[in-house]
């Protein structure tokens, strides 16, 4: 790898008194190890340099790679890392975990304190590992979507703060190594002065894992890497937010190991030079943005606003910027799928809720959505609630700006995704999956008068004479008659539902709501529950006569049903997953946010991932 001589110029110019100290941060299988080797080599032909990882590492110019001799703690922290490797219970392995990461961070403040190099490169950080290991299991339901917690826990940790009294016992009771930590001084956990993130996808990870041959570690799961590396990434947002920390996301499975290196340590050589970290063509600050609009979206003002997005985009930013249009939601899902197949992770959604649900769709790779991809959701359609909560203005600038200023200040919220299964009519199983609202009954047929392409057109009129939530309640009014029309025929089959562990009566439910969060004033109904929860609201309504199906589903529009359920017949319960049993194999209607979908026989509503929405609402600000 060369270096510019300019680099290296200035490298010989600076005298320092404390090293630059670069960290190398990803989870098993992700190269992190071999990046770390590999940049000491290359960083030790032009600087002075010591790596931290499995062994304490030395070398400059002119001189070989090789141990660094008579560091405290060096050969316990290396006996405490393979030991902790071999153990299978989880509590075990954290406690020996945690106590190998306390002698390196002890060690990084020796080498710091004697004869300090020019760049101390760590393999693993030990502030990071401990708060992302902590996002992803151990604290998982303390910090879960509470990046105000987690930021506390991280100045805990770096020995910033000190716990107050009052949290003593909180903290005691769920992490006793965090208030030992804190109180007692025993080591501190510092951050890094720049970050280098190697982002992979959890299943190319365990891929690489079991190729080596080795015994898997007893947290090595496709499961558990996507959540620890969705930890880790949270972790290094905020120390770059709140801190000011440069960071640098790799996409490691996308480049070579070589190219990995060179980025990695010509960021360093360039932060060592008083400049800033170049970035590597993959990371995240020169990723695309792919905006996917479909043309018959919203009102009329909305459909037009396709010709302008990408000029919009183009003036207010540096990255590259491609729009694509699709004419119908399956074409939406098609291009979302080719382009995060192909490797994108910045998606705009430019349309209405069922555009959206459609590239949700496309975003999954080998079933998951990648833990790197970020979706802004472009407000073009008939009650976007989704862009409401998530603060994009209706206005197509002012949504421009939002969208890219939550890209630069990763600004963004989790959303969980829900899989609806079910069986069509020729006996073939269907999934689709949600982010926002579905349901059946009433509800289940207003994609029948919402969704065809001519009536895309009357949507359009609808929404400029009555605005957003116009067309939806045209066609619920239309839905309510058609449902009426059915039962009446005896097309409407009774059913029971199996809410979580709770299985109701058999019964003819006029509508069935299912809400994944608090989706604002227009849905009331989601109340209180975040988009990430990991779990989701149904509000059953069980059929007592056309009058009181008027006044349920005016109830459910004030959101009063959520006080009085029974007052209304009404079942209101938050669940990770519902069945719909009826009693026969009589066809229904589904409604995944505004998609038909037509079933025989049980349908199951699940959580089944997350996906990161970009967010036009400051987060530190929220209560």
């Amino acid at each position: 790898m060369m270096t510019p001589p300019s680099l290296v110029r200035a490298k010989n110019s600076i005298v320092r008194k404390k090293p630059i100290v670069a960290t190398v941060v990803g989870v098993d299988g992700s190269g992190k190890s071999s990046t770390f080797i590999g940049t000491l080599r290359a960083l030790a032909n032009r600087v002075r340099v010591v790596g931290i990882g499995d062994q304490i590492l030395h070398g400059g110019p002119g001189e070989s790679i090789s141990e660094l001799a008579g560091v405290p703690l060096s050969r316990s922290a290396k006996f405490l890392g393979r030991f902790a490797k071999g153990l299978r219970w989880q509590r075990l392995y954290k406690n020996f975990k945690f106590v190998e990461l306390a002698e390196l961070a002890h060690i990084c403040q020796y080498v710091t304190d004697h004869d300090p190099p020019d760049v101390i490169l760590t393999d693993g950080q030990p502030l990071i590992n401990v708060a992302g290991w902590a996002c992803a299991r151990f604290y998982r339901e303390d910090l879960s979507d509470d990046d105000e917690e987690l930021w506390r826990v991280i100045c805990y940790l770096g020995g910033e703060d000190r716990i107050p009294l009052r949290r003593l016992a909180h903290y005691v009771l769920r992490a006793w190594q965090l208030p030992l930590l804190n109180l007692l001084g025993l080591s501190r956990f510092s951050p890094p002065d720049l970050i280098f993130l190697l982002d992979i996808d959890p299943e190319v990870a365990m891929g690489r894992i079991r190729a080596r041959g080795r015994p898997v570690q007893v947290h090595e799961t496709a499961a558990f890497l996507g959540e620890l590396g969705r930890g880790y990434g949270r972790v290094c947002t905020l120390l770059h937010k709140q801190r000011g920390i440069p960071l640098t996301t790799i996409r490691a499975n996308q480049l070579s190991l070589r190219e990995v290196v060179e980025i990695v340590a010509t960021g360093v050589l360039h932060h060592l030079a008083g400049e800033n970290p170049a970035e590597g063509p993959n990371s995240q600050q020169h990723a695309p943005i792919e905006v996917i609009a479909t043309t018959m979206s919203g009102s009329i003002q909305d459909q037009r606003k396709v010709q302008r997005i990408g000029p919009a985009f183009s003036s207010r930013t540096s990255r590259p910027v491609r729009v694509y249009r699709a004419d119908s939601h399956a074409q939406a899902r098609e291009i979302a799928q080719r382009l995060v197949a192909e490797g994108s992770r910045i998606i705009v959604s430019a349309g209405g809720a069922g555009t959206f649900n459609a590239v949700v769709e496309g975003c999954h790779l080998a079933g998951r959505v990648p833990s790197d991809l970020r979706l802004g959701f472009l407000r073009k359609g008939s009650a976007d609630l989704i862009g409401k909560v998530l603060g994009i203005p209706n206005r197509l600038e002012a949504a421009v700006e939002a969208i890219l200023a939550a890209l630069e200040t990763g600004n963004c919220v989790p959303a969980d995704i829900l899989t609806v299964e079910a069986t069509d009519a020729d006996g073939e199983v269907q999934r689709r999956k949600l982010v926002g609202f579905g349901g059946l009954g009433v509800f289940g047929e207003v994609p029948h008068f919402t969704e065809s392409r001519f009536i895309k057109v009357y949507k359009g009129v609808l929404g400029s004479l009555l605005g957003d939530l116009g067309p939806f309640f045209v066609g619920l009014g239309l839905a309510m008659g058609r449902w009426q029309l059915q039962r009446i025929l005896g097309r409407v089959p009774e059913m029971s539902l199996v809410l979580g562990e709770e299985t109701t009566a058999t019964a003819t439910w006029g509508t069935v709501l299912v809400v994944n969060g608090d989706l604002g004033a227009d849905l009331p109904l989601g109340r209180g529950l975040s988009l990430g929860s990991g779990s989701f609201r149904v509000i059953a309504m069980r059929y007592l006569g056309l009058p009181q199906t008027l006044r349920q589903i005016l109830a459910a529009r004030r959101g009063t049903i959520l006080s009085e359920p029974e007052r209304y017949g009404c079942i209101i319960r938050t669940v990770s997953s519902l069945r719909v049993q009826p009693r026969d194999a009589r066809p229904y209607a589904v409604n995944v946010d505004g998609g038909a979908m037509v079933a025989r026989g049980e349908v199951s509503i699940s959580v089944s991932g997350k996906i990161w929405l970009l967010s036009g609402i400051d987060q530190d600000s929220r209560s």
